[in-house]
């Protein structure tokens, strides 16, 4: 299932995976500049830095954001 969060900032979007554990992935749009956290479903989530590919080579990477 897929969120949108808006932030202000720019038009791009950016695509999001939100990692707790070996729990599936839950992959949200965020439009604009990706903030150091995101808050989603009660929850506050931390990027981490990291990124992966979703195969894609015209797309951005896909950021990681885990728990805090």
């Amino acid at each position: 299932m897929s969120y949108v969060h808006d932030n202000p900032g720019g038009t791009e979007a950016h695509g999001v995976d939100l990692i707790d554990g070996d729990a599936p992935a839950i992959r949200i749009l965020v439009h604009g500049d990706l903030p150091t956290t995101i808050e989603h479903e009660g929850r506050t989530w931390l990027a981490t830095g990291g990124a992966h590919d979703d195969g894609d080579d015209q797309a951005p990477p896909i950021a990681i954001y885990r728990p805090v």
